[in-house]
Formats: C-alpha cells, sequence, structure tokens
C-alpha cells in the first residue's frame, strides 16, 4: 500500500512516520500466513539501484524522545548521497519496529532489524520497471545493493497471536524529515528542570534572610 502526501505532517496510526510532500509512504502487510515454527521470523530484502555517481549508506539514529511512537528510540535511513558533494539524492526512512494489528499500539510491535549493506551479486530480471526506467545502463554502469530487514524476535509472539505484520516505510527525495521535540515535551521538560531549581533558588533566600535577622537582633556591648 503507498500513500502520497501534499504537505508536511504525520500519519494517524503508529508508527507516525513524519513526512514531508516530497515523500510518501509504503506499507509492507502479511496477513494469514502461517509460520513454519514456533520462532519463526520473517525477512525482507530490499534492492537498490543507483546509476554512476551516486552511493548508498545506511544511517541510524537514536534519540531519547519517542513521544509519536511510543518505547521506539532509533530511527533509520537508507541514504543516496553523491560521491562529488555531500548532498543527498533520496532516501528510505523507518523506525525500527513493525506492528501485529491493523490498528496498531504500543504492545503490538514487532521487533525489527535491519542487516548490514552490502552490494548484491545477482542481477534483477529484465522485465521490470527497473529495466525499464534504467535501459541498458543498468547492467554496466549502475550498482546494486541490496539489505534484509528482519521482523520477530526470541520474545516476540505477536505474530503467532494476530497472524498480522504491517512496516511502514517512507521514501522521498532530497534530505529525509528529521523529528524534533514538540512544545508540549520541551514545555514538560522546562516545568520538570525548572521547578527544582526554583525551589532550590527560593529555599537559599529565606535561609539567607533568616540567618540576616538572626544577627541583627544581637545588640552591641559598647
Amino acid at each position: 500500500q503507498v500513500t502520497a502526501f501534499e504537505s508536511r505532517g504525520r500519519a494517524a496510526p503508529l508508527p507516525r512516520l513524519l513526512h514531508t510532500a516530497d515523500s510518501s509512504q509504503l506499507e509492507f502487510l502479511v496477513a494469514g500466513v502461517a509460520p513454519r515454527g514456533n520462532g519463526s521470523r520473517f525477512l525482507l530484502q530490499l534492492a537498490t539501484v543507483e546509476a554512476a555517481g551516486a552511493a548508498r549508506r545506511l544511517r541510524s539514529q537514536r534519540s531519547i524522545d519517542d513521544e509519536y511512537t511510543p518505547s521506539i528510540f532509533q530511527v533509520l535511513s537508507l541514504l543516496a548521497e553523491s560521491q562529488n558533494s555531500s548532498s543527498t539524492l533520496g532516501f528510505l526512512q523507518w523506525k525500527a519496529t513493525a506492528y501485529g494489528s491493523p490498528s496498531p499500539r504500543r504492545e503490538d510491535g514487532i521487533q525489527c532489524r535491519a542487516g548490514e549493506l552490502q552490494v548484491a551479486n545477482w542481477t534483477l530480471p529484465l522485465a521490470t520497471v527497473i529495466q525499464a526506467y534504467f535501459g541498458d545502463s543498468l547492467g554496466s554502469s549502475c550498482t546494486i545493493s541490496a539489505l534484509n530487514v528482519s521482523f520477530g524476535g526470541e520474545e516476540g509472539e505477536v505474530y503467532q497471536e494476530k497472524r498480522y505484520l504491517s512496516w511502514s516505510v517512507l521514501l522521498g527525495f532530497g534530505e529525509p524529515p528529521r523529528d524534533t521535540f514538540s512544545p508540549l515535551v520541551i514545555s514538560i521538560a522546562a516545568v520538570a528542570l525548572g521547578t527544582p531549581l526554583a525551589v532550590l533558588l527560593l529555599g537559599t533566600c529565606v535561609l539567607l534572610l533568616a540567618r540576616r535577622r538572626r544577627y541583627s537582633e544581637y545588640e552591641p556591648i559598647n
């Protein structure tokens, strides 16, 4: 399922990826597929094709902010960068989680892991949209890279219970959007950090005034 956007914002369901008008969201679904074992894990291989002058790089970022995706603190981005400059040409971005329900909640999370980005030692099928786009340069001047994304883990039994898996990834042009602290989080942090400081300053002022008053009550002998 592919969703296009016309402005900056967030989708309503989890993982609530931040999107822009230059990006679209791709949702990968697995529903009703019976696992072959008690600890079965699903794996999705992403193949990317880059023309001459571009290179792929996998970037992992961690943050203490989980306001929009509770208990998830890692964001991964697969970037296409120009070899002649530091500019980003395109990206794929996702959070390190999938979900086991059509109406996902925090407890429906399924562990998501990304492997290392490697140069693929195989060729793509000829009758594809990629072949039509790149033409004869696909096998000569283009580079094919592959990345494995796995779902599930030793402790995860969400898919075995509900037989449903949903993973969302954002793809677009330019630099991927970055999450920032919302005004609500900034306000809460300011109150949490400012209140103890204000109490400390107030207590210090009261202590100094009390000490000064005590010394002022003594009368000189002469």
